[in-house]
């Protein structure tokens, strides 16, 4: 779709699609099937796309072309960029999406943001860099959306180290990760009663993750439980040494809220192209199915839920104020992309009848992918909650 691009926006959108419609894509059905695990694509994909400039890793631009836009001190275009970078990946594969932002933006970019000059360099780089993989492991069986309050996981201060006890489930990368971001109620020592995240490595004595689950969606994504047995964790992997600022579980959140967003967004903007070429090409009692009224309402109010979505997931590229600042507007465009992502993708089925229903029109796919993003984040109604909560303060 056009959405009255400048160039340079459209040259940035063009690249990510024509990378991922002709390097991802052929890889999306091994990869659903479960033969083939995202991790190698995700390497290729950043040497390929020069990533270290433009995440911020201290590299340099692959191609060196003083032509191409400066994303590292262009603010408002590497906002724009990042975002595209989502969506394009979304369009092709949500469950390549979703493992690449779980290792790289739930683990890589919270131990950047909130770890040690040693956590940094020796954990976060490596998986923005994509060459380990990283995990983010907040659920547990018995705590999801009251994740903080029913925590059973448990990191116990003995003479300068944390001894973990605790099992974590529906964690993406999990059966595969290099590193966890495990998140533990402290129990005795300066942190007692603290919920904080450690970093723990998958080759330390008593870490143990059972196999990929199986699910209806996003099965290109690996996901599985993390069991944690008497795990001897040092002090230095605590992260940042001890994160003091009260609602740090919750701004890790409202970033991931954001990314499954424009996941959401990228799911409906595909299936609403899919749709629409479709309803133009197929032919019913002598003419295309297009100039049927019935279809056009369906088209039309497919279009309007994706160009509101779209002022969400594109808000701050056009403005100085993180969305993330706003846990009520987070919550609310997490909320609205993904019903708008559900719906438009179950429109697009019903237009294309039984080709929807198949799986050779991708918008089957896509369906079953845009139901996961109403429950993880957040479910739908923890958002609205949220959202009252902080309205009507």
């Amino acid at each position: 779709m056009d959405w009255n691009l400048d160039p340079t926006e459209r040259m940035l959108r063009d690249t990510f699609r024509t990378y991922f419609q002709q390097q991802l894509e052929p890889l999306v059905p091994a990869m659903e099937r479960g033969e083939e695990l995202p991790y190698p694509f995700m390497r290729r994909m950043h040497q390929d796309l020069g990533l270290d400039s433009f995440i911020g890793t201290g590299g340099s631009s692959k191609s060196g072309d003083r032509s191409q836009p400066d994303l590292a001190t262009d603010g408002r275009l590497s906002r724009y960029a990042r975002t595209t970078f989502s969506v394009e990946m979304a369009r092709v594969s949500p469950s390549f999406a979703l493992s690449y932002g779980a290792s790289v933006g739930l683990f890589g970019a919270n131990v950047a943001r909130r770890g040690t000059p040693e956590q940094i360099e020796r954990f976060a780089l490596p998986v923005l860099r994509c060459e380990r993989i990283g995990s983010w492991c907040l659920t547990e069986p018995q705590a999801g959306s009251d994740a903080l309050g029913g925590m059973r996981t448990q990191a116990r201060y003995n003479d300068g180290e944390y001894i973990i006890t605790g099992q974590k489930t529906f964690i993406t990368n999990a059966p595969y990760a290099d590193v966890f971001l495990v998140y533990a109620r402290v129990v005795g020592g300066p942190l007692d009663g603290s919920i904080q995240p450690f970093i723990v490595e998958r080759t330390m004595p008593g870490v143990a993750t059972g196999p990929p689950m199986k699910k209806m969606g996003m099965r290109g994504s690996p996901t599985g439980e993390v069991f944690l047995d008497e795990v001897r964790v040092p002090a230095a992997h605590l992260l940042g040494g001890g994160v003091r600022q009260r609602d740090h579980v919750k701004s890790s959140l409202a970033e991931e809220r954001l990314g499954l967003a424009a996941l959401s967004y990228g799911i409906a903007e595909r299936c609403f192209e899919i749709a629409r070429d479709y309803a133009k090409q197929r032919q019913q009692f002598g003419q295309p199915i297009a100039n049927f009224q019935m279809i056009q309402q369906r088209l039309a109010r497919m279009y309007v839920a994706l160009s509101n979505a779209r002022r969400f997931v594109y808000a701050d590229t056009y403005t100085d104020r993180p969305l993330a600042e706003s846990l009520a507007e987070v919550c609310a465009g997490k909320l609205y992309c993904a019903e708008v992502g559900t719906y438009v993708a179950f429109e697009a089925i019903h237009i294309l009848g039984g080709y929807g229903y198949m799986e050779e029109y991708t918008v089957e796919r896509l369906a079953r992918d845009a139901k996961l993003i109403e429950l993880g984040g957040g479910t739908t109604e923890m958002q609205i909650l949220t959202i009252a909560r902080e309205i009507l303060r």
